[in-house]
């Protein structure tokens, strides 16, 4: 594996709070700085309720949510919860980061209600969705941390964050349990009482390995953020990952929001790599697929989730057709998982997009929801701690048939991750179809 430096590192730093990046600067930095808070009563588009019932859950119609097809009536069970409210912190980057991610904190918000409505809550019990705005620095983090312990909720679903090294600690330590759909610092991939649903980057880049591998494709160039975290993970994850698969990979850093990709992807292109990686934000990939398409049509590429923005989506069209994206989520398609979320998004958030990372919300909320399926009795920190470790193959919500079981052998070293499945899916004409599973 080879590695160019780049120039760019100091304004790359930050990290988007996007799973790829959250988890690469994850696996090979220890510390991460801390995030800020905003009143939990807040919701993304300034609301002001704070539990699970929210306005738009009231609002939506039959027009448009559609009727429920055979494949969404397992699904919706009618269990309405009617026990005393059970409090559930949501933190999530919505505040005044650029690179905020609202709709992943109203999906979240979406699945508590879509639960307290169809599943009867966690045990019976409604959720109350406490929720808290962090803006990726430390100030916000470490404010939302500290209200989850003194608001003396029963767990914390994480949204999006670049801070779990700062939350982790405070929120552990009050013995509250932390789940996500997916880890972004090595304390929430390595810390007990934290519980990640699916194996985030590291499954990503270990299927795009063994994509490449399937396919015949000796020799990968990588196009990385300039982050100097995510530069680092890509080689000390990525670099094994592709040497045990048989793939040679070359890593070319990309400047975080480059308008103009071509000299990075020309630059990448001159080793003649078979195929081509692109872990970066929803923009970034976007300039990266352009200068693709002009500099090497036709080479086959991979990608991150970002890169099913619908931004990205539109301004390349049908160029798009083909890309091979990795992640843990499939939304577009017409199983019974990828229909129950685009119509509970309709019916509880239909404002919201339900396109690029909202689904992680989705995913960190139901995913706790399923995990305690099966709990009986109040539900307080330790029970659902409890609960959580005796699950067994959970389906992961919107995840193609992946599952979770969280007993710390599905990845090696990473004793927080549930699952080591990927999902992978080919760009169509504007939507990801064929999700297949690897693991």
């Amino acid at each position: 594996m080879s590695a160019k430096n780049g120039s760019d590192a100091g304004r790359a730093s930050r990290r988007v709070p996007l799973v790829p990046l959250t988890v690469l600067a994850a696996l090979t930095l220890a510390g991460a700085a801390a995030c800020s808070s905003s009143s939990s009563t807040a919701s993304a588009g300034g609301g002001s309720s704070s539990t699970a019932t929210s306005a738009a859950s009231g609002s939506a119609s039959a027009s448009s949510t559609g009727s429920a097809s055979a494949a969404l009536a397992p699904f919706l069970q009618g269990k309405k919860a009617t026990g005393t409210p059970v409090k559930i912190g949501l933190i999530n980057n919505e505040g005044s980061s650029a690179v905020a991610e609202p709709a992943t904190g109203d999906a979240a918000v979406a699945a508590a209600d879509y639960a307290n409505d169809e599943l009867g809550g966690i045990a019976g019990h409604s959720i109350q969705v406490d929720r808290c705005s962090e803006s990726e620095d430390t100030a916000s983090a470490t404010a939302c941390a500290n209200k989850m312990v003194q608001d003396n909720v029963a767990a914390v679903v994480i949204g999006t964050t670049g801070f779990g090294n700062t939350m982790v600690p405070i929120i552990t330590k009050a013995g509250i349990p932390y789940v996500s759909a997916t880890g972004s610092s090595s304390a929430e991939l390595t810390t007990a009482g934290t519980f990640m649903w699916t194996g985030g980057f590291p499954a990503d880049l270990g299927g795009m390995a063994k994509y490449a591998a399937s396919q015949g494709i000796k020799k990968v160039t990588a196009y990385v953020i300039n982050a100097p975290s995510a530069l680092e993970g890509a080689q000390s994850v990525g670099g094994p990952l592709f040497k045990a698969a048989g793939v040679a990979l070359t890593i070319e850093p990309v400047p975080y929001g480059v308008a103009d990709a071509t000299p990075q992807v020309t630059a990448g292109l001159a080793g003649k790599p078979g195929a081509a990686a692109i872990v970066a934000d929803a923009s970034t990939c976007t300039s990266i697929l352009k200068a693709l398409t002009t500099v090497s049509p036709g080479l086959p590429t991979m990608g991150n989730t970002s890169c099913l923005n619908t931004s990205t989506l539109t301004a390349l069209g049908s160029a798009m057709n083909g890309v091979r994206i990795m992640g843990r989520s499939a939304t577009q398609s017409d199983d019974g998982e990828a229909q129950l979320y685009r119509y509970v998004m309709a019916k509880y958030y239909p404002a919201d997009s339900p396109s690029g990372d909202a689904v992680t919300g989705y995913q960190g909320m139901l995913g706790l929801i399923r995990a305690l399926s099966t709990l009986t009795g109040d539900p307080t920190p330790a029970t659902i701690t409890t609960a959580i470790k005796a699950a067994k193959d959970v389906p992961v919500p919107a995840g193609a048939g992946l599952t979770f079981t969280c007993d710390g052998k599905a990845m090696a070293g990473l004793t927080s991750n549930c699952s080591g499945g990927d999902v992978v899916l080919t760009v169509q004409d504007g939507k990801a179809t064929n999700p297949q599973v690897i693991k």
